[in-house]
């Protein structure tokens, strides 16, 4: 454990390297962040200035489910998505020899080598957004709230990283699957807006396919008090089995891995 933590450290304190190599472009990931999170809050402004609840959120409830869906993506962004679509491209051109050699857990190095600093940025002001919304009256935050909520956010983070590590793994078989970040990516802005909006497919869909409900909706949910969002363990046990399927089929993955040279 104390072994993966230094790891972890080192792999961050390379991140910050990285970010600091090309300034110019740090500051244009920056100014391009503010611009997006800029845009999102005049969306909401938008549709609050017409209507009073957006299927049964009311304005700082959407305000507390924004924060974290942006937290989310910078979450997803910070060590997610470009520590796997690395492994699909090395699965494809065979450099994942180098890392399946190395002297410690493959699923470990595959998920955190590459650590996105700047994303921070997107975490921090998402966190902002929840704060905000849970100084509000009409929010009623209470200690269990706030314990359900952290649980499930962190629930989520499992979540939809077993997600991305099944995505990746498929790239073992099915050489050309980058087009799949793509849909991913497309069909994660729904997660702006609670699944309550959408017709019973789509939430479906949206629960257990592409888990948006589990990242998103029942997290800002349990946080704001929404009697109809599942409790802590269920977000916990889904959490673990999701864990358990991917890290299963990883391994299954990386034994039907042939290698460079077949």
């Amino acid at each position: 454990m104390i072994r993966h933590l230094r790891l972890l450290w080192l792999f961050v304190r390379v991140g910050i390297q990285d970010d600091a190599a090309y300034r110019a472009n740090f500051i244009a990931h920056l100014v391009v962040t503010f611009l997006a999170f800029g845009a999102e809050l005049i969306g909401l402004w938008t549709i609050f200035s017409n209507t009073t609840s957006l299927g049964g959120w009311n304005a700082y409830e959407i305000l507390a489910m924004l924060g974290v869906f942006r937290a989310m993506h910078g979450i997803i962004g910070m060590f997610i998505s470009p520590n796997m679509r690395r492994n699909m491209e090395e699965i494809r051109d065979g450099r994942l020899d180098y890392m399946v050699i190395k002297p410690l857990n493959t699923q470990f190095y595959a998920s955190f080598r590459r650590i996105v600093v700047w994303r921070l940025t997107d975490i921090t002001m998402g966190l902002i957004l929840v704060g905000i919304a849970c100084g509000h009256p009409s929010a009623a935050l209470t200690a269990g709230r706030l314990a359900s909520f952290i649980v499930m956010l962190a629930a989520g983070v499992v979540i939809i990283y077993s997600f991305w590590l099944i995505l990746s793994t498929c790239a073992f078989w099915f050489t050309r699957i980058n087009n799949i970040e793509m849909v991913f990516w497309n069909v994660f802005e729904a997660g702006r807006y609670p699944v309550d909006i959408y017709s019973h497919p789509v939430r479906l869909g949206l629960t257990y396919i592409v888990p948006l409900a589990f990242i998103v909706t029942f997290p800002a949910g349990a946080l704001m008090g929404k009697a109809h969002v599942p409790g802590a363990g269920f977000a916990v046990v889904a959490a673990v089995v999701s864990f358990w399927a991917a890290s299963a089929f990883w391994r299954y993955g990386l034994r039907c891995y042939s290698g460079a040279s077949a």
